[in-house]
């Protein structure tokens, strides 16, 4: 009799905390399986204790991503950001411990630097009715760095290209 009261309180507590954790949140948890609120409940909990330590934040976030439960993104939100449960889903086990046992202090180093401007805008320069597709293609082929939008013209902004991209822009926008 002791094991059911027991576990009717643990579920009654559990239920109270996720409803707590849902009004601050604005989540819906009734979609949720009794295993997956169990889950989100021990989720959290850990999370109160570790706090700030990022490595055991990552490895938490890992879990909760590959957990195979559904969970959905703006669940897992509460433990982390939008930004690392993108990253997570797209890394395997040996990428996590691999970061978790050798930070990565700082910035990473650019992938563009100062070396790569001349040709970078000789062939702005050469090719003024280049793409923006075209011209990352050719960061890809000359450098192998594989570049977004964003980086680009953060590039050409940095190193002071704007003045051929003004040419591109009069074939058509760059951006």
């Amino acid at each position: 009799m002791s094991n059911a009261v027991n576990s009717m309180e643990r579920e009654r507590s559990r239920d109270e905390q996720l409803k707590s954790w849902r009004d601050e949140h604005d989540i819906d948890i009734e979609r949720l399986d009794e295993g997956q609120k169990w889950i989100v409940f021990i989720a959290l909990r850990v999370l109160a204790v570790i706090g700030d330590v990022a490595p055991l934040r990552r490895i938490l976030t890992y879990f909760l991503v590959h957990s195979g439960l559904e969970l959905g993104s703006k669940l897992i939100l509460m433990a982390t950001s939008g930004r690392s449960v993108r990253y997570h889903r797209s890394r395997t086990t040996e990428e996590l411990w691999k970061r978790v046992s050798n930070p990565v202090r700082g910035h990473r180093a650019p992938k563009l630097g100062p070396e790569h401007v001349g040709p970078v805008a000789k062939y702005l320069a050469e090719h003024s009715g280049a793409r923006v597709k075209e011209i990352l293609q050719f960061i890809e082929d000359e450098f192998g760095v594989q570049l977004d939008r964003l980086t680009l013209r953060r590039y050409i902004k940095r190193y002071g290209l704007g003045c051929l991209q003004g040419e591109i822009h009069q074939q058509g926008p760059l951006f």
